[in-house]
């Protein structure tokens, strides 16, 4: 029998889940952890230039693949984890966070003599408080004979609920025999299977309501189906990827040839070439095709989708649809809203297959209505100077299902890479709620690892510069990613957000002073993040010709990172943010 220590159960759990690369920095509080990665696991550590890198790191590493794992060490290393843990538990994204700290006699000391030990605050369970509003499970792993059980209620709960938890492990303990794994690791859902509830509802009072709300919710959806004044259109959010119901949803569309948009959040939640896309629906970012076909449905059926102020991005200036209609319908956390009324306990993995059954039932027929497509960006001549728009135009032409698109928020998101066609299952990635920016590109580090697939990185040069040093980490460990920075030398969201007079056409006016930012030699930027790789190539765009011809070369080699500079006028922006120029005109 294979012997066991704390350190090999740990990276013996990850294994099974999936984990193929551990994110970290090294510090002598995870020291033995991280030889243990080395020597006795299959799991490859990815050193990161930062904590928060390697955080965004796993993130994006999850969202491509189902898990992600990180390693800091206490204090310093983990409070610069937070911002990043902060964010996987807004999205719901599963991060494991191991944080290293200080022996049983180390911290003994701490406590009864008040000595204080480098990256610590004083003898309180400091990680703890900082962590606890943004994880689902913290274990203090201090004893081998209780850490298995430990190390699988933490990991039960991620995987579970789709959150992050931490797992902070004593140094003295990394090293300890303890017992071997016993059953592999499955998620714990947090309702009850629907086939359960029905068999308990004749018996179980509080069964029966739960079935009850269900039925309720799916048979007021099934009269909006077939209420022959309501024209409906399903809008598809991010819970459908990240509980993986997307064969559910797929049915339903088949089944009522209802068309669907996504939100930003939830962009390709389905492929993009799946009959009956229209487009994103966020808000004023909503391409015109889009709204113009959307205007042909008077009822939106939210499936999964989170109504936050970036889903729905500037409704209040244009209110092109309003949600907030009362014949509308939003399924989400659990909670069904069909026009004013509440079905709660109603989870959706739940709702949607009891409105599949009533379906069965009773197919629906829908009124003949024209069989929308997706909106395509118009292609910019060749001799064309670079913009946004023409960016993304062309960029458009150029994907294929093998690429994975991870957008930064800003200029380069809304109205942006929000219009490109993803004709691949979860293959847009970006942090569209809690919005830190200089996430996509660590991100962009994570889903490297994603098999047969090629990452794209479209960033902002302001969120480029937080964390761009993981352009070395790609070219370290032989990615083959994309980054493409959106080089206008101003932070040009913030500066739309603030006043957008300086982008009204002949204005002469400053940016203001805090949103200017020093340019950068992005292609000696890269020979010296990678120390001349050839392996590490870079470019400048100043017209559409220019990308055409970068894109051939990235093509031709397909191994190599890329840091591509596409170089803009700082008063340009893409066309879907014109009514915020015009607000401004009038202002």
């Amino acid at each position: 029998m294979t012997s066991f220590c704390v350190g090999t159960y740990l990276t013996t759990r990850l294994e099974q889940l999936g984990v193929g690369q551990l994110f970290c920095v090294p510090g002598d509080y995870t020291s033995d952890l991280l030889e243990i990665v080395d020597q006795k696991s299959t799991i490859q550590r990815i050193g990161t230039c930062n904590e928060l890198n390697a955080g965004y790191a796993a993130d994006g590493y999850a969202r491509a693949n189902g898990l992600g794992a990180v390693s800091v060490t206490t204090g310093v290393g983990s409070f610069s984890l937070l911002n990043a843990i902060a964010g996987a538990y807004v999205e719901l994204v599963p991060v494991v966070a191991i944080i290293g700290t200080l022996s049983n006699a180390k911290r003994l000391n701490s406590v009864n003599a008040s000595e204080l030990f480098h990256h610590m605050i004083g003898p309180g369970d400091q990680n703890q408080l900082v962590f606890q509003g943004v994880t689902v499970a913290y274990e203090q792993i201090s004893d081998p004979i209780a850490a298995p059980s430990q190390i699988d209620r933490a990991l039960s709960q991620c995987i579970s609920q789709q959150r992050p938890v931490v797992i902070e492990i004593r140094e003295d303990c990394y090293y300890l025999p303890c017992s071997p794994p016993q059953e592999i690791l499955k998620p714990v859902a947090d309702f009850t299977a629907y086939s359960e509830l029905k068999s308990l509802a004749a018996s179980n009072k509080y069964a029966n309501l739960i079935v009850n709300a269900v039925q309720g919710a799916a048979r007021a959806i099934y009269s909006q189906l077939t209420n022959s004044s309501t024209k409906p259109i399903f809008w598809i959010g991010h819970e459908v990827a990240r509980y993986h119901l997307q064969p559910l949803i797929s049915q339903l569309i088949k089944k009522t040839q209802i068309p669907f948009v996504t939100s930003l959040l939830g962009k390709a939640a389905l492929s993009e070439d799946t009959p009956g896309f229209v487009g994103v629906y966020d808000g004023i970012f909503t391409s015109p095709d889009t709204i113009a076909t959307m205007q042909n449905y008077n009822c939106i059926i939210g499936l999964g989708v989170w109504n936050t102020d970036l889903n729905v991005f500037g409704e209040k200036l244009t209110a092109p649809l309003g949600v907030g209609n009362p014949a509308n319908t939003l399924a989400t956390r659990d909670v069904v809203k069909v026009g004013t009324t509440l079905y709660s306990q109603v989870s959706l993995e739940n709702l949607l297959t009891e409105l599949l059954h009533q379906l069965d039932q009773k197919p629906y027929v829908g009124p003949s209505l024209p069989v929308p497509s997706v909106p395509q960006c118009l292609h910019p001549a060749s001799d064309h100077t670079m913009t946004y728009d023409a960016f993304f135009a062309v960029l458009n032409t150029y994907l294929t299902p093998r690429h994975l698109v991870i957008a930064d928020l800003g200029l380069s998101t809304f109205g942006g890479s929000s219009f490109l066609t993803i004709n691949r299952q979860n293959g847009f990635l970006s942090q569209t709620i809690w919005a830190s920016i200089g996430w996509s590109v660590p991100a962009g580090l994570g889903a490297s690892f994603t098999a047969g697939t090629r990452p794209l990185v479209i960033v902002g040069d302001g969120a480029f510069k937080l964390t761009c040093q993981e352009l070395s980490t790609m070219v370290e460990n032989g990615c083959n990613t994309v980054v493409f920075v959106l080089n206008n030398c101003v932070y040009g969201v913030e500066q739309m957000l603030l006043n957008a007079q300086p982008f009204v056409e002949g204005d002469t006016g400053e940016f203001e002073a805090a949103n200017v930012l020093q340019a950068w030699d992005y292609v000696s930027l890269m020979n010296g993040f990678s120390n001349n790789n050839p392996a590490a190539m870079s470019a400048n765009v100043n017209t559409v010709e220019d990308l055409q011809q970068v894109l051939s070369q990235i093509s031709e080699h397909s191994d190599a990172v890329w840091l591509v500079s596409i170089n803009l006028d700082e008063r340009d922006y893409p066309a879907s943010w014109q009514p915020f120029v015009d607000q401004a005109k009038t202002a």
